[in-house]
């Protein structure tokens, strides 16, 4: 481990270590009501409840989020393939790029949310709908960062590399790998979203099965259990920024991280 990795590790402790603290005040202060702040040591034993074998599948809040975490993973697979795909055809040229993007973007402007119901009754409200309604909200912001990427790429060094007769193979490698830093940009703008959008759609209709991190916040928040509540709120903000610190792992694994921003 590098000394700035080492750094920012620290860092990262340093501030987990005073937010838990802050809250952890809050809580104990009694200026906010439990049935709005719930307390850290309650939290971590709705979250020690989820490795109990004797309690109920419902009652488990990583069973749930299992759930949704696999529903997210799917959405956001397909997204990036489908998105990529569009996404360096829209990068090809310029004139596609002025032609397609408006309509990425008027895509990405709705909130795909406005189309799961329709999903839900075109799949008989199966599980199709909600992976469905996470690729149509991550497909525009994939395609149009990938596009972004691939429309900044440098012609002048495939011409050069055409005219000295370099196999169309390296020259393919190496528009490939320019065009990396936007790939792996676009896999984490739409992995955030895709987490989203998954807790959204289960909040508003419930999946069959019932195991969904959006239908257990809902019941929580209806019923008044605050500590389940925020436990669902910790999961998905651990699970984001986890997956957030790989991506950029790999991201500086393959020194790409100084050619991506946010």
């Amino acid at each position: 481990m590098t000394k700035g990795s080492a750094g920012r590790l620290a860092l990262a402790a340093a501030t987990f270590a005073a937010g838990l603290a802050l809250w952890l005040a809050l809580a104990r202060s009694g200026w906010i009501g439990r049935t709005l702040l719930a307390d850290p040591i309650d939290v971590a034993r709705a979250l020690a409840g989820a490795f109990d074998p004797a309690a109920p599948p419902g009652a488990r809040v990583l069973v749930h989020a299992e759930a949704t975490l696999v529903r997210a993973l799917a959405g956001w697979v397909i997204a990036l393939l489908v998105g990529m795909g569009c996404g360096v055809a829209l990068g090809a040229r310029a004139w596609a790029y002025v032609l397609g993007e408006p309509l990425f973007e008027l895509a990405r402007a709705v909130p795909p949310i406005l189309a799961f119901p329709l999903l839900l009754v075109a799949f008989d409200f199966g599980e199709p709908a909600y992976v469905g309604t996470i690729v149509l909200g991550c497909v525009p912001i994939v395609a149009i960062t990938v596009a972004r990427g691939r429309l900044g790429a440098s012609r002048e060094r495939s011409e050069l590399l055409a005219v000295f007769g370099v196999p169309r193979s390296v020259r393919a490698l190496t528009a490939i790998m320019e065009v990396m830093p936007s790939c792996f940009l676009a896999a984490r703008l739409a992995l955030s979203t895709s987490l989203v959008i998954a807790v959204v759609t289960e909040m508003v209709f419930t999946p069959r099965s019932g195991i969904a991190l959006g239908a257990l916040a809902k019941e929580a928040q209806m019923s008044f259990e605050t500590d389940v509540y925020f436990a669902v709120v910790v999961v998905v903000g651990l699970f984001g920024y986890a997956a957030n610190v790989v991506l950029r792992a790999v991201e500086r694994r393959l020194g790409l991280e100084r050619s991506t921003s946010t």
